[in-house]
C-alpha cells in the first residue's frame, strides 16, 4: 500500500520554529505569545495539556514560559502527525502522532486540548470525537484556526497562485539561460538564450509591486543561480537552482494543505456544530484579530 509522505515533515526537519510566524516579525510573535498567556490567564486550567498539531513546539514553549512566569507547574506535551524535528529537546513533544488516534498512556486522559493552526489540518469529524473522548469531564479546548478572512490564508493563496508561473519560467527561462551561461558565458549568449532572459525580465518586472511575489524569493534565487553560472561555478549554480525549484514545490505541498484545511473551517455556525456534534459543550467561536497585523483567523473554545 503506498503512503502519502507528509508535506510538513521536510519543513520540520528543517528545524524551523514555527509554520504561522514571519521570522522577520516581532510584533507578530509578540502577538501570538501574548493571545496564548491571555486565554490561560481566563481559563480554568486542567491537566495534562496537550498541543495540536504542535510542529516543534513553540505553542509549548510559549506554554512553558507562561508556567515559569506565573509559578504555575503545568505539564504541557505536543504532538503532531508529521515527523518533527524541535530545536529544544527538553519540550515533551511527539511527532508522527495524529490527533485521530491518539491516546495517552495507562488510558490516562487530558485536561485541556489547545491547538494553533492544528485541527483543521487533521480529518475534524474523526478527530473532534476522539478529542471529546479523550478529555477529562470538567476539561476544555481552545483552538486558533484559520479563516478566509486571514492574512496568513490571504498570503498563502496569493502566493499559491503565482507558483505555476514561477516554476514555469525556472523551466523555460532560467534553466535554458543557466546552461546557455555555462557553456558560452555571458559575453556570448546565443539568440535563445537572450530571448530567455527577456521573458525572465518582463515576468519579474510585472510582478515587481507585488507582496507575494517578493516572498517567495524568486527574484534573489535566479539570479544567484545566474551569477554563478555566468561566473562558471557551475556546482553552485546547479545546487541553488534545484534548491530553490524543491523549495516551491514543497510550498506548495504545504499550502495546499491549509487550503484543504480552511475548506474544512466552512462557516462559523458548521464549525460549532461539528463540535457539537462531537459531544462538546459551550462552544464559542470568535474572530481574532492583531492590531496592525490583521486578522489571524478563529478562537474556539469548547468544554466537556
Amino acid at each position: 500500500m503506498k503512503t502519502t509522505k507528509n508535506p510538513w515533515t521536510e519543513y520540520w526537519q528543517r528545524g524551523a520554529k514555527a509554520s504561522f510566524l514571519d521570522e522577520k516579525s516581532r510584533l507578530q510573535a509578540y502577538q501570538m505569545r501574548k493571545f496564548w498567556f491571555e486565554r490561560f490567564d481566563e481559563a480554568d486550567i486542567k491537566q495534562p495539556i496537550v498541543d495540536i498539531g504542535t510542529g516543534n513546539g513553540a505553542v509549548v514553549q510559549w506554554l512553558t514560559e507562561y508556567s515559569e512566569e506565573k509559578g504555575k507547574k503545568l505539564d504541557v506535551q505536543g504532538i503532531d502527525s508529521a515527523d518533527i524535528n524541535p530545536p529544544n529537546k527538553e519540550l515533551k513533544l511527539s511527532g508522527n502522532t495524529p490527533y485521530e488516534t491518539f491516546r495517552l498512556p495507562s488510558n490516562k486522559k487530558a485536561g485541556m486540548f489547545v491547538s494553533h493552526y492544528g485541527l483543521e489540518y487533521g480529518d475534524m469529524a474523526e478527530g473532534l470525537k476522539n478529542l471529546y473522548a479523550q478529555l477529562k469531564r470538567g476539561g476544555s479546548l481552545i483552538a486558533l484556526v484559520h479563516s478566509e478572512t486571514s492574512v496568513i490564508y490571504k498570503k498563502s493563496q496569493a502566493i499559491y497562485d503565482l507558483i505555476p508561473s514561477a516554476i514555469k519560467h525556472l523551466k523555460k527561462s532560467v534553466a535554458p539561460l543557466q546552461d546557455a551561461l555555462l557553456k558560452h558565458g555571458p559575453n556570448n549568449l546565443p539568440r535563445s538564450a537572450l530571448q530567455a532572459q527577456q521573458a525572465l525580465n518582463q515576468f519579474a518586472r510585472k510582478l515587481e509591486r507585488n507582496p507575494a511575489f517578493h516572498a517567495m524569493n524568486f527574484v534573489p534565487a535566479t539570479k544567484h543561480v545566474l551569477q554563478a553560472a555566468a561566473k562558471s561555478n557551475e556546482v553552485e549554480s546547479r545546487q541553488v537552482y534545484a534548491g530553490y525549484l524543491n523549495s516551491i514545490n514543497a510550498h506548495k505541498a504545504r499550502t495546499q494543505t491549509l487550503l484543504k484545511a480552511v475548506e474544512q473551517l466552512s462557516g462559523i455556525e458548521e464549525t460549532k456544530k461539528e463540535f457539537e456534534n462531537a459531544g462538546f459543550k459551550n462552544v464559542v467561536i470568535q474572530e481574532v484579530e492583531f492590531p496592525e497585523s490583521g486578522v489571524f483567523g478563529h478562537c474556539i473554545q469548547a468544554s466537556k
